[in-house]
């Protein structure tokens, strides 16, 4: 007799669905990511102070606007930007690739990086310019974020394969392609994968909460679920000491490793999904399949194969295995805050674990769910129950679910 093991992930999908709160949690868990969004207003906000940008810099570097090409990557560009708390700024990344005569044939980064900085003094309300490894941040005192600002230049013949070069302390230049990477990114974010209906034998005497009528699509739980992780890692190391903060994973590590397990669900045919929460799990437990351990550590650019690639995880190579045990520590922590929060009931669920996953945010979203609004919406309408998959994808973070 063929017995179909479940895995840990359908088995609270499962539970989660029976008890009738799977759609609670989704919607209690992206209306709380929501508010630590960049709103509407600080978008176009930090949108005029970055377009200022271009000029500026071509007029202090004396070269042509033409040659001054500003472009935003990370958080922004992927569309998962996201505070730790309502308290906290949020971090936006932007690249200015620069061309020309002038950008030609530098074989040294260091003159190159000092120029770029002292071309960004003078940039209206960004305040001075703070020298990191790759960048410059522009702290922004007065505004709802700061800008880490990164200077690139063209390939050289030197480094094969990438279409831009930026500053590296250790490496003089290293290889970049934010612009590709982030396209790669959201073209898995725009996949859809397949939902299975439950099965209503295994459901009998309980109570199940229909599945959405609209198509489901895996752009808003990918999207979502890197926010969560940012959420969860940035209030569980806010407990650690210095050192093991220092070492924690770093935001490109956690989208590229997500992203990675999101495609292999997507693409599998033989995993179907009953819930965006079953999906959200399994991309967490998957996650750790797509580091690569042998005579070096490496999580590779998947935008930037060959020999010359770039791997986001070179610095664990270096500290002793630190960031590895820490991402490891950190990974199983994650894994137990989800279980453990999905276990019990919904509204018997007790603020530390809810501050286990989300922190003093989640316990203030909580708060004001279990006050009414979220809930009280949830409880006067029941959404229809559909086991398609879409044709056509769905706007991006449109909804107010996971899915």
């Amino acid at each position: 007799m063929n017995i179909q093991v479940q895995s840990p992930s359908a088995l609270i999908a499962k539970s989660l669905l029976e008890r009738n709160e799977a759609r609670q949690w989704e919607t209690f868990i992206v209306s709380m990511l929501k508010k630590l969004e960049l709103s509407a207003e600080n978008q176009e906000k930090a949108k005029r102070r970055y377009a200022q940008f271009a000029h500026h810099i071509a007029q202090k570097l004396g070269v042509d606007d033409d040659d001054v090409h500003v472009v935003v990557q990370g958080s922004m560009r992927t569309q998962t930007t996201i505070a730790g708390t309502g308290r906290e700024k949020f971090d936006l990344d932007v690249v200015v690739k620069l061309c020309g005569p002038r950008f030609e044939n530098l074989l040294y980064s260091d003159a190159f990086f000092a120029d770029f900085g002292k071309a960004l003094r003078g940039l209206e309300g960004a305040g001075d310019p703070q020298p990191k490894n790759r960048c410059w941040r522009l702290p922004y005192p007065g505004e709802p974020f700061y800008f880490d600002v990164t200077p690139a230049i063209p390939l050289s013949e030197q480094i094969t394969g990438t279409h831009l070069r930026v500053r590296d302390e250790e490496e003089v230049w290293s290889p970049s392609n934010p612009e590709e990477f982030a396209d790669w990114f959201c073209a898995i974010a725009n996949k859809r994968f397949i939902q299975r209906a439950m099965n209503r034998a295994a459901m009998e005497g309980f109570k199940v909460d229909p599945l959405p009528e609209q198509p489901v699509g895996i752009d808003d739980v990918l999207r979502r679920m890197v926010q969560l992780m940012k959420l969860h890692r940035d209030s569980y190391y806010k407990k650690q000491s210095d050192a093991r903060r220092a070492a924690k994973p770093i935001s490109v590590i956690l989208v590229t490793l997500a992203a990675k397990a999101y495609d292999q669900i997507a693409t599998s045919g033989a995993y179907t999904t009953s819930s965006a929460i079953e999906v959200a799990l399994e991309l967490v437990a998957r996650m750790p399949q797509f580091i690569t351990y042998g005579e070096e550590i490496r999580v590779e650019n998947p935008a930037m194969p060959g020999v010359h690639g770039e791997n986001f995880a070179e610095k664990w190579n270096t500290d002793n295995g630190l960031r590895a045990r820490e991402f490891s520590t950190w990974h199983e922590a994650l894994m137990q805050d989800l279980a453990a929060l999905f276990a019990e009931e919904y509204s018997k669920r007790s603020e530390e674990r809810v501050r286990a996953v989300f922190g003093e945010v989640g316990v203030d979203a909580w708060e004001a769910s279990q006050a009414g609004g979220i809930l009280a919406g949830l409880r006067a309408t029941a959404p229809g129950l559909s086991g398609t998959q879409p044709a056509a994808p769905r706007s991006t973070a449109s909804s107010n679910t996971l899915a």
